[in-house]
């Protein structure tokens, strides 16, 4: 009873992690007049929180060693009620900047600290169900800011909300982390170590390329969330209203996919279900970029498939390929590697679909997924030859 308790408090973690993702982007319409900014100036907001996510997911390992994941964890999630509460607050722009630090800093400790206590701990069932309860947050984030302002009321209102679920959960957390500690002790055989240097893990056969498979695979996500809908209105000629449905199937494949991975994992191994997600993928994009009206339903269904499981997998196994003493810091260089390719590839990518033509968004999502089947196949053979 007490680890069905814990998995859920864990769960729950992750619920708070997807929460505020989706936030700044269906309040902003509302809170640019009242901050006298340009429409733009959203992207300061979002780069801020990107960037102290990258410098917090570098650093996470190092703070997890000292502390402990259970502190971390309630530590961050405090970090992230301050940033969502000073939200509904703040009355000046450059407040709002400073109000993002904790935010970021927050979600790249929880994103890291949990991916890699799951990976040591859990089997490949609970990674997957975890990041579907991701989208279960990031799902949930709009609907109740929706309802807030559908309602009349103030963004603020959806931001002291969230906030305030945010900070339910940092009680709990509180009250729990004698759990976390339990836990904690299966790794301490660890601890008396000496600590490996960053440039020796990256030296690591296989570290780069696991490094570069999050870099492509989570742009590729960037890249559908932000061009998803031009690409189907522009290119396949359909009003926005159908580009917003289309778009949401892959939202909905994404998360239901993770959910029915989680199952799939009992019967086949995170390396045949990496590849397999890879080829379902692949036939997706392809789909895609030839079909019309209700097979563009079909393409990003299976799009959404094929991403389901390769987040959750790719983190899931790197204790497998690198050890568990060192996955860690390597999750921790994976997580920020995902943060810099959600902000740089979708917005280079989309400098190139503005000069050309949107025709060329499904030619670089197969080209990331090719980039990534590529370095999934380095780092098996690499494995293999290890093992060997």
């Amino acid at each position: 009873m007490r680890k069905f308790i814990f998995i859920f408090i864990v769960y729950a973690t992750y619920i708070s992690l997807g929460l505020p993702d989706s936030l700044l982007g269906v309040a902003w319409p509302e809170m640019v007049g009242e901050f006298q900014v340009v429409y733009s100036a959203v992207g300061i907001i979002s780069m801020t929180i990107a960037i102290c996510t990258v410098i917090s997911s570098l650093q996470t390992d190092r703070i997890t060693k000292i502390i402990g994941t259970g502190k971390l964890v309630f530590v961050s999630v405090l970090f992230t009620a301050i940033g969502l509460i000073s939200f509904a607050y703040t009355q000046n722009f450059y407040l709002l900047i400073i109000a993002a630090l904790p935010l970021g800093f927050g979600a790249g400790a929880i994103d890291t600290s949990v991916n890699d206590y799951v990976a040591a701990n859990f089997k490949a069932h609970h990674m997957n169900w975890l990041h579907a309860f991701w989208g279960v947050g990031a799902t949930l984030g709009p609907i109740i800011m929706g309802i807030v302002l559908n309602h009349d009321f103030s963004w603020r209102n959806g931001y002291l909300i969230i906030g305030g679920i945010q900070v339910a959960l940092v009680f709990i957390l509180f009250f729990s982390l004698t759990l976390w500690k339990q836990n904690q002790q299966k790794e301490s055989i660890y601890s008396d170590e000496k600590t490996t240097t960053s440039r020796t893990i990256l030296r690591q056969k296989g570290v780069i390329f696991s490094i570069l498979s999050f870099v492509f695979y989570v742009g590729l996500e960037g890249t559908i969330f932000l061009w998803g809908s031009s690409y189907i209105i522009e290119a396949k000629s359909l009003s926005a209203v159908t580009a917003s449905f289309i778009i949401s199937t892959f939202f909905a494949s994404l998360t239901g996919g993770r959910i029915i991975s989680g199952f799939i994992t009992f019967w086949l191994s995170n390396q045949r279900i990496l590849f397999y997600s890879e080829i379902i993928l692949l036939i997706g994009i392809v789909t895609v970029a030839v079909g019309t009206g209700s097979a563009l339903y079909v393409g990003f269904i299976l799009i959404g498939l094929g991403c389901a499981a390769i987040f959750p997998t790719m983190t899931h196994e790197t204790p497998r390929r690198f050890g568990k003493r060192d996955s860690g810091r390597i999750i921790g260089f994976q997580v920020a590697s995902g943060y810099v390719g959600i902000t740089v590839l979708p917005p280079l990518v989309g400098i190139l679909f503005q000069s050309y033509s949107m025709n060329l968004f499904p030619i670089f999502l197969a080209i990331f997924v090719l980039a990534l089947l590529g370095a999934t196949i380095v780092i098996e053979k690499g494995r293999t030859v290890r093992n060997g």
